[in-house]
């Protein structure tokens, strides 16, 4: 997953250019941005009671704990783990893209749909829902978070000395982004990948004003000043 933007675009909207003695080339390095999914948690009901003890017994690379009344499984195609309630309640939990969910989700509802011996009605999922999506990205460039805080005090929420970065509030669509002065932004709280994108196109324009060079990109550009120019 990756969101482009250009450079017409982020200063069409923005204001008069901060004040920075390095230059646009040397933070600005590509237009792509590639957004990594990092974990996605779904959950759906199936309409029976699920009896956790025989599913176990005739199940690989699961667990019942019978205190807690459910049961972990663990899958290989794809990569994830399974929370089953006896009530029907299904949670998935690591996969890295929605379609991967819907399958696992496809998936789990056969095997116990088998494995309890219900195939001779149709099995249904129900109030299939994305509950969380954390994903990643690097931004080419630096931010000033501590003057992005006190640009957007309302938006924002920033404790040094209680966390790392700043914690970004979005309504619409809802997510919670926490922002590193390295130009890493961790996106949580999303429903969706079309919901990472709009938040991520909502929120560059504003982190752009607020650019900085990376420690590795300073000292990339002073190590260019210092060498000798070749004739």
């Amino acid at each position: 997953m990756s969101v482009t933007y250009s450079n017409d675009r982020v200063f069409a909207g923005a204001g008069p250019e901060p004040s920075t003695s390095v230059k646009e080339e040397d933070i600005f390095l590509d237009g792509n941005i590639d957004v990594q999914i990092r974990n996605i948690v779904c959950n759906y009901s199936l309409p029976m009671h699920i009896d956790l003890r025989q599913l176990a017994s005739r199940s690989y690379n699961v667990f019942y704990d019978r205190g807690k009344g459910v049961l972990v499984m663990q899958k290989r195609s794809p990569q994830c783990y399974v929370k089953i309630f006896s009530s029907g309640k299904v949670n998935i939990i690591g996969c890295k893209s929605e379609v991967e969910c819907k399958k696992a989700a496809r998936q789990v509802a056969r095997h116990i749909q088998v494995i309890l011996e219900r195939t001779d009605r149709t099995m249904k999922i129900r109030n299939y829902r994305v509950c969380n999506l954390l994903a990643t990205c690097k931004l080419p460039f630096g931010i000033k978070i501590e003057e992005l805080h006190r640009q957007y005090p309302a938006q924002t929420e920033y404790e040094p000395e209680l966390m790392v970065g700043m914690i970004w509030k979005h309504e619409n669509p809802k997510a919670s982004l926490r922002i590193h002065t390295t130009g890493s932004i961790t996106i949580a709280g999303a429903s969706s990948e079309i919901h990472v994108q709009q938040v991520l196109e909502f929120i560059y324009p504003i982190v752009y004003e607020f650019r900085c060079a990376t420690r590795s990109l300073a000292n990339r550009a002073k190590k260019r000043k210092s060498e000798p120019q070749r004739r």
